[in-house]
């Protein structure tokens, strides 16, 4: 079937949620029994319920496993208010991405994906398509050239926003005479008080793993030239800001960066696909600056014992530094260590979400 709406998404749930949304679109009379048979359980067979999308009051005492803010339900045409499931494993979203597309649904691929001023996915409707009870602008055959009668107001109207913009900067910079040169951006500062409330995301009640927020998508300039589309919150924005700006912290028991898109398999030294991503990116932005060096850390909670977490530990960490290798950075500029449960960015351990942030590998990168 030819594509009528494409997803765009800050991460596989939500995507996913986005997916169902744009099925309403395209069949807004759908009722809860359509939606179930438009998208069955075995797209999501370890999601631990009956069904991927139930109404919203047979969540109740599962809420954590359902969308379940006002903003996420699903709402029907005759108000009916639906919850979906929020955890989605790789390969269960790949399935309902490729399920989509016999109903005229496609999802952006992940570098695609776009700001989003509100909300989290957004529906780009194709081809001339116009959902049931929506009304798009009208463009004339002049607009559609560019040359829209109107075309003039919006320069002047864009034009006393440049005015104001450079008004506010002046103002910010300068002092009478004496002006400054503005801060270069650097990453999020970490919290001097607690440094869990820098951890950004939800806890997967499959893999039992945290799904990091990486936030909203925007553009950097690469030393190459090139733009490159990643999260605001990311592992690869904050090294990135790191590598850039060459203030590379001195203290080696700072500047160390969690990776948030890295997992393994539970109790081994087994990345999951997922991962290699990240650490090709990684591999990738290491190579732009071709002086840097990066060393692997590798952590774990304290539910073992101090001799099996230094053991997995330094596994994983020899894991990841060998992978970063095989992605193309020199096994020079590499190095690696395992720290067992020592240095927990969440000390009290008596948490699942505690513990799961506890489980990580850190990369400090130096020049």
């Amino acid at each position: 079937m030819k594509a009528k709406i494409r997803v765009y998404g800050k991460s596989q749930s939500r995507t996913a949620l986005g997916i169902i949304n744009a099925y309403l679109k395209l069949y807004p009379d759908s009722t809860l029994s359509d939606l179930q048979q438009a998208f069955p359980k075995s797209l999501n067979p370890k999601s631990f319920t009956d069904n991927i999308i139930v109404p919203e009051k047979e969540t109740r005492g599962q809420e954590k496993l359902f969308f379940e803010k006002e903003d996420e339900l699903i709402v029907l045409k005759n108000g009916k208010r639906l919850a979906m499931v929020e955890a989605w494993r790789k390969e269960d979203f790949d399935a309902i991405c490729e399920h989509a597309k016999q109903y005229g649904i496609i999802v952006a691929d992940m570098e695609e994906t776009k700001p989003f001023e509100k909300g989290s996915y957004e529906l780009e409707y194709l081809d001339g398509f116009i959902p049931s009870g929506e009304i798009l602008p009208i463009v004339s055959e002049t607009d559609k050239k560019g040359k829209s009668k109107f075309g003039w107001l919006w320069w002047l109207l864009l034009l006393l926003l440049l005015l104001l913009i450079l008004l506010f900067c002046w103002k910010k910079c300068c002092c009478g005479d004496k002006c400054v040169a503005p801060a270069e951006v650097t990453a999020p500062a970490i919290s001097a008080t607690n440094p869990m409330d820098n951890i950004k995301g939800t806890l997967d009640s499959l893999t039992n793993n945290i799904i990091y927020d990486i936030g909203d998508t925007i553009s950097v300039k690469l030393p190459d030239g090139k733009d490159w589309r990643i999260g605001n919150n990311s592992t690869e924005y904050k090294l990135f800001n790191i590598l850039n700006s060459g203030n590379v912290e001195t203290d080696k028991t700072k500047g160390w960066v969690t990776l948030d898109r890295l997992s393994f398999e539970t109790g081994k030294a087994n990345l999951t696909p997922e991962s290699e991503k990240q650490l090709k990116n990684i591999a990738m932005l290491m190579n732009l600056f071709p002086k840097s060096q990066i060393k692997v850390g590798g952590y774990t909670d304290n539910t073992g014992t101090d001799e099996v977490n230094m053991k997995l530990s330094t596994e994983r960490a020899r894991v990841t530094a060998e992978k970063l290798i095989a992605s193309g950075i020199d096994a020079g500029r590499v190095t690696y260590e395992g720290y067992g449960s020592q240095h927990p960015v969440c000390p009290p351990n008596d948490t699942d979400f505690c513990r799961a942030a506890n489980r990580r590998i850190d990369v400090r990168v130096s020049l």
